[in-house]
């Protein structure tokens, strides 16, 4: 069993002692880290549609690699993780396992196995780009799909669409064409 940190789609982490992680498999089961018994909780079963990302203990041989190449991994609900891969890419059947080394230099290297579910798309870049502190948060220009609550997501996009307007990061133009394929989902 390995120890990992569970991120979920809303931010929620868990930390715990993960029994047979495999991401050639649809679900895992972590035993939840309770060390001052405050969480009733003690075993999760966890489906890899529901995770974001899991961080696992790091390879002792993989440490000390040379990152090779500059990615930037696309989230579905638009947070970007940039950062250089050593070279080693795993791809499984519900996911990947990479490291990653920060894109800056004191930051550690992460073991990462981030479910296909999660994941828009895996850039390999050329540069970083200079877009600041904002550039690995959350974006405003994606919304991730609920499958429960469709008429909240039409009102939460359209108001998304009309802050995007307002800030002028859409045109008129734009914003017409987006608002009304937005409306014709109804």
């Amino acid at each position: 069993m390995a120890n990992v940190i569970v991120r979920f789609f809303d931010d929620e982490t868990l930390e715990g002692s993960a029994r047979d992680l495999d991401f050639d498999e649809p679900d895992f089961l972590v035993e939840v880290d309770d060390a001052a018994g405050l969480d009733n909780n003690e075993t999760a079963w966890i489906p890899m549609t529901a995770v974001k990302w899991v961080e696992m203990p790091i390879d002792r041989e993989m440490a000390g690699e040379t990152p090779t190449r500059k990615v930037a991994i696309r989230f579905l609900d638009g947070e970007v993780l940039r950062g250089h891969l050593d070279g080693t890419l795993e791809r499984h059947r519900y996911g990947v396992v990479l490291n990653l080394h920060a894109e800056h230099a004191d930051s550690p290297v992460r073991k990462l196995g981030i479910p296909f579910s999660a994941v828009k798309a895996l850039f390999f870049i050329r540069e970083f780009d200079a877009r600041g502190e904002d550039a690995g948060s959350a974006s405003e220009a994606y919304l991730a799909r609920r499958t429960m609550a469709p008429l909240l997501d039409v009102l939460e996009e359209m108001d998304m669409l009309a802050r995007l307007h307002r800030d002028g990061l859409l045109s008129d133009d734009e914003f017409a064409s987006k608002r009304t394929q937005v409306l014709e989902r109804l």
